[in-house]
């Protein structure tokens, strides 16, 4: 994708979330009256469309080639063994740089020191690791995706019964963050290269991404299990009076940590698997040196003025007006699915492939309503101390019900989905804003304001499944007609 077009979506994915926070901020008298704070927040605004375009366009250059091309030469190896460690090492390495999971780290850490970046980090990465590896196996084994999606399911709130509540949100918080913009391109891309080389021509590359986002909520809860007890819930960040030289300083080097593993894999893959021309490697060497640089003024960007921004918004709206706080909650939650990339091309795949019964526009309304409403209860939640269960339960409940009736192609296209709608724009903004109104109602930080993220990973879940079963209906009737 070319740099400029890739501009023109980022910035229709940042300023819908923008306009809508300078207007509350500047309504709320959020920002310093000499005007310094509402310039710096532009300013911020101008460099996250930036480096996320940067970014995008790096993943886009050098990553998701050589994921296909790594998935299709792994799989002709014919050595299972070797797919499956190539699938949890690059799940895993890929993870670590994921923007996303860097920023939900670094919140986590705010509200519980005990759980430091590094940790939290690890742990999200190897989850997805195992479970990229596990759903290549499936692949090759042509297990149903349904029953292995519904035994993960069961198994995740067995084991969440035991753990505290803090962890719970951010174990589903951290599923919906690691299906962000580098590492379900690099994962779909692996999946593709698979399906691509299988000789049964089965099926799609839907599926893979979704259940890998499964591993970090499974391996983040086993976390909860080991440190439950031990949370403290007063933000007690690091970074908060340090200038923005050393900010800058510490995002270098948290993101030359994060991606050197990832070059050095691609290294040794090319090397020793991939052996692609000189033009492809310098090709997969810019891509990854965009991505770098990216990377870097993204979470600049993000650490020094966005998400403190958010933060005061949220506290101040909450103080000010609670039908504000939710109705406001609403509109960012509209504002995300309409600005995200990644749900246009979900829609237009999903039409495509029902040949126009489930139209481009009713896919917008039903995400748009469901992420919405996710934003819609986790203020609620925030307002009146609710349990996470109360919302994650019973949806997970509906949707394992639903799984049985939903074709078998959209329980794919739906579990995928759910990391679609969770982009960079809800770790950024959505949680910190959850984070500043749980600080200014008083209650538990740590248990109020995570799971915001979970909730809408969920929400799209169960949109595709009734639009899939929607969609299986009137094939039905159309057939009867014929």
């Amino acid at each position: 994708m070319g740099f400029v077009k890739q501009l023109k979506e980022t910035a229709v994915s940042v300023l819908p979330i923008a306009l809508i926070a300078a207007v509350a901020g500047l309504s709320l008298n959020v920002f310093s009256t000499d005007g310094v704070s509402f310039v710096e927040f532009i300013f911020s605004v101008v460099l996250v469309i930036l480096g996320l375009t940067i970014f995008l366009v790096g993943v886009d250059v050098g990553l998701i080639p050589v994921g296909n091309q790594i998935g299709a030469k792994v799989t002709q190896k014919k050595s299972v063994s070797l797919l499956l460690l190539t699938g949890f090492f690059l799940g895993s390495i890929i993870t670590i740089a994921e923007p996303d999971v860097q920023v939900l780290a670094n919140q986590v850490h705010q509200i519980n020191p005990l759980i430091t970046v590094m940790m939290l980090t690890l742990t999200i990465s190897i989850g997805v690791g195992v479970f990229v590896a596990i759903s290549f196996l499936r692949s090759i084994l042509n297990w149903s995706l349904k029953i292995t999606l519904a035994i993960a399911v069961v198994l995740l709130f067995a084991i969440a019964a035991f753990v505290d509540e803090f962890f719970v949100s951010v174990a589903f918080d951290a599923g919906g963050a690691t299906t962000g913009p580098m590492a379900v391109p690099f994962i779909m891309a692996l999946g593709l290269g698979i399906s691509e080389s299988k000789s049964d021509g089965d099926d799609s590359s839907f599926g893979y991404a979704g259940l890998a986002s499964i591993g970090p909520v499974l391996f983040v809860l086993i976390l909860g299990l080991i440190y439950s007890g031990n949370l403290n819930t007063e933000i007690t960040s690091s970074e908060e009076n340090l200038g923005n030289i050393a900010k800058l300083l510490s995002v270098i080097k948290e993101v030359s940590s994060s991606l050197l593993p990832l070059v050095l894999i691609c290294v040794f893959m090319q090397v020793f698997v991939m052996k692609m021309p000189k033009m492809q490697t310098v090709r997969m060497f810019i891509g990854i040196f965009y991505t770098y640089i990216g990377l870097i003024i993204f979470l600049f960007a993000v650490n020094c003025f966005f998400m403190p921004t958010a933060t005061n918004i949220g506290m101040a709206l909450a103080s000010f007006s609670k039908v504000g706080l939710c109705f406001v909650g609403f509109l960012l939650g509209a504002s995300v699915v309409l600005a995200e990339p990644a749900i246009w091309v979900l829609t237009r795949q999903v039409e495509e492939v029902t040949q126009g019964h489930i139209q481009r526009r009713v896919m917008f309304i039903a995400m748009c309503l469901g992420v919405a409403l996710a934003v819609f209860f986790a203020m609620v939640r925030i307002l009146y101390s609710l349990s996470i269960w109360y919302f994650l339960l019973p949806g997970y409940i509906l949707i394992l019900l639903l799984l049985k009736n939903t074709p078998s192609l959209f329980v794919g296209i739906a579990f995928d989905s759910g990391g679609v709608a969770t982009g960079p724009m809800s770790s950024t903004f959505l949680l910190p804003f959850a984070i500043g109104a749980a600080t200014s109602m008083g209650g538990n930080i740590a248990t109020a304001s995570f799971g915001m993220i979970g909730l809408i990973a969920m929400m799209p879940i169960l949109c595709i499944e009734i639009l899939g079963i929607i969609y299986q209906r009137a094939l039905k009737k159309k057939e009867e007609r014929k």
